[in-house]
């Protein structure tokens, strides 16, 4: 009888890890606003969707190009039979579907201006909407876990679905009000408006952190992937089931150490993860740069592979089995959050909603995970308030061609030469039409300064009494959708945030002139880039062709900036960290007074240029049949010389009246000293055989530096050729680096090898 009960006990305890797993879903919801223009049905506002189809059909929206617009067939978007369904009842039959579970449900994603479309096609009656869809929502929301939680926790957005870490703070929180004031006119304030936030793309910056807490937010989702590069015995392997874009950079590393880790892919999205520390709910801060105060929020990781997996097919639990569960820890359990779009390819469909979410949960359940809710999950399991990571800058890895890249290149192409290095005459369209989003921002936010405040309703519905700035305010908003820039050249989407920008400066302006000579506004300064990425390292990546390549250590850093009345000064400043760490739990890098640890600020006087708004490449796939009213500056500086440190860096900009703006202070690894320009380079003999001695020389160098190397595609080349004191690029390779000799009195530096065929 004894040796049965300590088996029972022996059972009951190890099952009561695995217990500790919870998993639960998101379900993102989006359609933008398709033809941000002056509503003819509506005045002060822009047109939804069924009024710009209505139009199109009927002759209206016609332009200089002799098209009607948008060229986006709506109809064909918005009446096909799973979105139908999931924009008014699909995700509340998925939730009751779970209801046998104690504490399972959903979390729901729905935009501000999706909400504004279908509303347009439900008060006509087109396309298959009805008015009451809402009480779906409604309904499933009021649906309660076993602690007293919403089954269906319809989260917190951004009205238009913009890239939350590319816009402003002035932006950021138009953009959360609006969505909440939409949010409850159609789903009630009955239970609150959520306490978690969904940034659109899981696009998160620690940046964010301080408007998202002033907003009411308790926690946001993030990428695992950004955990998970953060730490400092990430396996850095090249390729989509590793890291296929930049590699991190080291001001992002903590010491963490991440021990179990995992390798996955689908459709060439993936990555490389460490359990438990990429399934738990951590706790992220940023520090007000100005005044040292910090805020925080608790960042609860979705899965970047396993989210991609499943909304498109049917899944198990064999990956938790293997590689999340068995390392779990009950004392701080892990969540595995499957967030992707839930209008999109299978995750869409019936099939979906109501065969694999319940089949997954009752799968997850059997095997003594806890089907729950983030909300449920993190009321049971609070993350210790001294819990705080750093989340490296990012998005989901679902986005083609930027696969969670830390500089969201989706959304802003870089300007580079065939050589890879920063070209500050070139042109990309994403950063033209920010150029035209930031000089339009610069208006309407001195229009709302020189107003006084004004009331969320007159931004998300203007009347035609509203003010003139929330007119202005409501019509820029679209503009900042990052599907505009998503699809870059595709169909009219070139013109769209132009469109809306002009429509918004026009009221802008108006106010602006009724108060001559008063300027209270600081310039408006887009979040500095920096090119490459990664100075003194490895770039990799879409950018790169997918091949390594050794970054110069020195370093472009670069911005867009306007002001109504004009820039009087742009000034980049930067600083060297003395003992290269910049650890959470010291503030000094985050400030700009600094403190000890970290030198002074070095100012760097900025070059300009007049931001083209032309089509600069002749690209015959851009048409600027619209062309904006006012165009932003680009500033544009090197940092030079400086090798294995940490910098710390931003831009101060003066207006001429004496307003200034400062940008948040950012964070970059140099690394070793390499200097830039391929003409700097040169080997003997040009054409080299299978057994000749090569010399490679670099000119003009003040420091030493490595030779970053691979033979047919970056493989590690067989150890009998490599110099004296090579070692594997990050431990584990491919590519090599050997140790430069120099420099020399010339300035030179030298390495000899034989030839490897």
């Amino acid at each position: 009888m004894k040796r049965y009960v300590l088996f029972l006990l022996a059972v009951i305890l190890t099952s009561s890890i695995y217990t500790q797993v919870h998993t639960t879903y998101l379900w993102h919801l989006q359609q933008p606003i398709y033809w941000p223009e002056n509503s003819q049905w509506q005045p002060a506002q822009y047109q939804d969707a069924w009024e710009s189809q209505y139009l199109k059909n009927n002759g209206g929206n016609l332009y200089p190009d002799g098209k009607s617009h948008p060229l986006n067939d709506l109809e064909d978007i918005f009446g096909k039979e799973d979105r139908k369904a999931v924009y008014q009842y699909r995700t509340k039959d998925a939730v009751q579907t779970l209801l046998g579970l104690p504490e399972a449900g959903a979390q729901v994603n729905y935009s501000g201006c999706l909400m504004e479309n279908v509303n347009s096609l439900a008060d006509a009656g087109q396309w298959g909407y009805s008015t009451g869809w809402q009480s779906n929502f409604v309904t499933a929301r009021g649906w309660q876990t076993s602690g007293g939680k919403p089954r269906m926790d319809i989260v917190g957005f951004t009205s238009h679905h913009v890239i939350s870490p590319l816009v402003s703070e002035n932006v950021l929180r138009k953009e959360i009000q609006t969505h909440r004031y939409i949010y409850e006119q159609n789903f009630g304030s009955q239970p609150d408006y959520s306490k978690g936030y969904w940034p659109a793309e899981c696009s998160f910056s620690e940046r964010i952190i301080k408007v998202l807490v002033e907003e009411g937010f308790d926690w946001s989702v993030i990428a695992n992937s950004h955990l998970a590069r953060t730490m400092s015995d990430y396996p850095l392997s090249f390729g989509t089931s590793g890291c296929n874009m930049e590699p991190p950079n080291g001001a992002d590393k903590v010491n963490t150490i991440g021990s179990n880790w995992w390798s996955g892919q689908i459709d060439g999205r993936g990555g490389t993860f460490a359990a438990p520390y990429c399934y738990q709910a951590h706790k992220a801060k940023y520090v007000d740069p100005l005044t040292g105060e910090e805020y925080k929020i608790e960042v609860v990781p979705m899965d970047d592979v396993l989210s991609y997996m499943n909304g498109y097919a049917l899944m198990g639990t064999g990956e938790i089995d293997s590689h999340i569960a068995p390392f779990d820890d009950p004392d701080h359990p892990s969540m595995v959050l499957l967030a992707h779009d839930g209008d999109n390819a299978w995750g869409g469909g019936y099939d979906y909603y109501q065969n694999s979410v319940p089949q997954f949960a009752q799968a997850c359940a059997s095997q003594g995970y806890v089907p729950s809710t983030i909300q449920q999950f993190l009321s049971d399991h609070p993350v210790p308030d001294d819990n705080v990571v750093h989340v490296e800058d990012g998005s989901w890895v679902n986005a083609a061609n930027d696969w969670g890249h830390p500089q969201f290149i989706n959304w802003i192409w870089p300007m580079y030469t065939g050589s890879y290095e920063f070209n500050p005459d070139g042109w990309t369209e994403d950063v033209r039409n920010w150029a035209v989003l930031v000089a339009a921002e610069n208006h309407v936010q001195m229009a709302e300064d020189l107003s006084g405040p004004l009331n969320v309703s007159d931004i998300a519905e203007p009347s035609p009494t509203s003010p003139k700035a929330a007119k202005a305010w409501h019509h820029l908003l679209p503009g900042f959708t990052s599907g505009y820039m998503y699809y870059g050249t595709a169909m009219d989407m070139e013109v769209k945030q132009t469109l809306a920008a002009n429509n918004a400066v026009g009221y802008a302006d108006e106010v602006i002139a009724e108060h001559p000579g008063e300027d209270n506004s600081p310039p408006t300064v887009f979040i500095p880039q920096r090119y490459p990425y990664n100075p003194g390292g490895i770039g990799f990546g879409p950018t790169y062709g997918y091949q390594q390549h050794q970054n110069s250590s020195d370093f472009w850093v670069w911005t867009l900036a306007y002001d109504v009345n004009g820039l009087q000064n742009v000034v980049l400043k930067y600083r060297q960290d003395e003992d290269g760490v910049n650890p959470i739990d010291d503030n000094t890098n985050e400030t700009y007074a600094g403190g000890s640890g970290v030198g002074s600020w070095v100012d760097l006087a900025m070059d300009n240029r007049l931001y083209p708004a032309g089509n600069v490449t002749n690209n015959p796939e851009i048409d600027f049949f619209i062309m904006p009213e006012y165009i932003a500056y680009q500033y544009h500086a090197e940092i030079t010389g400086l090798s294995e440190t940490l910098v710390d860096y931003y831009i101060e900009a003066t207006d001429n009246n004496g307003n200034v703006f400062k940008t948040p202070i950012q964070h970059v690894f140099v690394g070793t000293y390499s200097p830039g320009g391929q003409g700097d380079v040169s080997w003997t003999p040009e054409e080299p055989d299978n057994e000749d001695m090569i010399t490679i020389v670099v000119e003009n160098a003040t420091q030493g530096a490595n030779l970053h190397w691979g033979v047919n595609d970056w493989n590690s080349p067989d150890p009998a050729y490599w110099p004296e004191g090579s070692y594997l690029f990050g431990g584990s390779g491919p590519a090599v680096q050997s140790p430069m000799e120099g420099p020399n009195g010339n300035n030179q530096l030298t390495i000899q090898d034989r030839a490897v065929q």
